[in-house]
């Protein structure tokens, strides 16, 4: 165990993560039960920004940098202040490799279209067990607060912080204690847990489903940026599919 008690160092990096641990944890699921009435806040900025868009612009820029700040620089500093490791070596801990990137990207695209493949499925069953998919929807959320380039651009962007994060520096850790089964399945329902914050069930199945393919994979290839990949393309290839639906409607 690098971690001791009596490093300052090391107790920043603790307080640091514990941070990040409370607003993509601990905050999500206090907001589903509703004890924080998070959900019900983003609605609320969401009808201010609308009618403003300097605070729209500072709205992303504040978001991107923040998801950056807590689910990618905090990791990293664990890894330096911590484990003693440099820069280097912490990404390849975290399996940021560019060896064999193309057949990562073949991977990432194949791993997408599983997992396009599987949430449709499920949609439709749930479709016909007369569950109305679109309410249950966290996009509608996400609208409000930003128009349709910048949701697009958050929407391929954010997937790279939670993929370092959860397949990277979460699923390292844990697998390193635990073996690679119970990572998985831990990463995925921590995943889940991180999407509670819009008070709706779906958007937490989902992500707990796509963080299992996603994490089998990462350990498949031994590779983050297969991860990061299909991320990013399941992502923008729902969201692409959201705004034709709401053209045609």
């Amino acid at each position: 165990m690098d971690f001791n008690y009596k490093n300052i160092l090391h107790i920043i990096a603790l307080l640091l993560l514990l941070f990040t641990v409370a607003n993509i944890l601990i905050i999500p699921f206090l907001s589903f039960f509703n004890i924080i009435p998070f959900h019900q806040a983003l609605q609320s900025l969401g009808q201010i920004v609308e009618r403003n868009t300097f605070l729209e612009i500072f709205n992303f820029v504040f978001t991107i940098a923040f998801v950056f700040f807590v689910l990618i620089l905090i990791p990293v500093l664990w890894y330096v202040l911590v484990n003693n490791l440099g820069l280097k070596e912490s990404l390849k801990k975290m399996r940021l490799k560019t060896k064999d990137i193309d057949i990562a990207f073949l991977w990432g695209v194949l791993s997408a279209i599983i997992i396009f493949v599987v949430i449709t499925i499920i949609e439709f069953a749930l479709i016909a067990m007369g569950v109305n998919i679109v309410e249950e929807s966290n996009i509608d959320i996400l609208d409000n607060l930003y128009s349709p380039v910048m949701l697009f651009f958050l929407v391929t962007i954010q997937p790279i912080a939670e993929e370092v994060f959860f397949r990277g520096f979460l699923l390292e850790k844990i697998e390193g204690f635990s073996g690679k089964n119970i990572a998985i399945f831990s990463t995925a329902i921590l995943f889940g847990i991180a999407h509670m914050s819009y008070g709706l069930v779906y958007p937490v199945i989902f992500p707990i489903i796509i963080g299992f393919i996603l994490a089998y994979i990462v350990i498949k290839t031994d590779n983050l940026y297969t991860a990061i990949i299909s991320h990013i393309i399941f992502n923008s290839a729902t969201y692409i599919l959201y705004v034709l639906a709401s053209s045609i409607v």
